[in-house]
């Protein structure tokens, strides 16, 4: 009996015990009817499942899970999902601006043509020249006669043939030389012969024919440069207003003039009519 009062006080602690052991179940209880299961960690894919055995399962799905900021996390997977797809989308879009247009802007430029004078051509002519000339050499003195020529032409560069007898001279000699020349348009002209032209050529061959007296005879070679102008009259007939040259010839004696020179230099007019 001694005992009894911490009996008695035993009893009591043990019985408030069992009361608040039940109010905590009910209020437990309570807390999980009102939290419909699953039981998921916030901000986690963890919830927590009860079977109807009473058993706990954990499992990782994110169905129906509530994030950090009330979000549905299902929810918000989907929608990275959708925004990543229209990104690769987007990125992976081809673009196609090409085209093709077929601009032909092909074709030729024909400038002007030069007839030629007495074939007809638009780039080739023939001509035959009769002309006159005089020569006039420091050593050898003046000497004149008649020339003829033939002349081939394109509108860029002609080529000319010619035969010359010049007669006189401080010897008395005639001096019958085959000058030729390449004939180079100045001037650019309805005609291939008409117009300023450059001459430059030479004398590959010549024979200087004379008495005993005024040296003999002897061969003979030289060259030559000028200018020429030629005015086309008619659809026949081009004359040949002057052609100027500077010439420099040399004898294989020493017989161009009484004192034994053997070269002579100077100049030549000659004009005439072209064919």
């Amino acid at each position: 009996m001694i005992f009894s009062p911490l009996v008695r006080l035993t009893m009591r602690g043990a019985r408030s015990m069992g009361v608040r052991v039940a109010l905590v179940t009910l209020a437990v209880q309570h807390t999980c009817v009102a939290q419909q299961p699953p039981l998921c960690v916030p901000g986690t894919p963890w919830c927590a499942n009860t079977d109807a055995n009473g058993r706990i399962r954990v499992d990782g799905r994110a169905q129906g899970q509530v994030g950090p900021n009330g979000t549905d996390a299902n929810a918000s997977g989907h929608a990275n999902a959708n925004a990543g797809a229209n990104a690769n989308a987007n990125a992976g879009g081809n673009a196609n601006a090409g085209g093709s247009g077929n601009a032909d802007g092909s074709g030729s430029y024909e400038p002007p043509q030069r007839p030629g004078y007495s074939s007809g051509s638009s780039d080739f002519g023939v001509g035959l020249a009769l002309c006159a000339t005089i020569k006039a050499g420091v050593y050898s003195g003046v000497k004149g006669g008649p020339c003829f020529g033939i002349s081939f032409r394109t509108e860029d560069i002609g080529f000319e043939m010619e035969t010359q007898l010049l007669i006189g001279g401080v010897r008395d000699s005639i001096d019958w030389v085959f000058p030729m020349s390449f004939v180079i348009p100045l001037t650019w002209e309805s005609s291939l012969y008409e117009g300023l032209h450059l001459r430059v050529g030479g004398s590959p061959i010549g024979v200087t024919f004379a008495e005993e007296q005024n040296g003999g005879n002897y061969l003979r070679f030289g060259l030559h440069s000028g200018l020429s102008y030629e005015w086309d009259v008619s659809d026949a007939i081009s004359w040949r207003v002057f052609d100027a040259r500077a010439f420099l010839d040399f004898g294989t004696q020493r017989e161009v003039d009484r004192r034994g020179n053997f070269m002579d230099f100077g100049g030549q007019l000659s004009t005439g009519i072209v064919f």
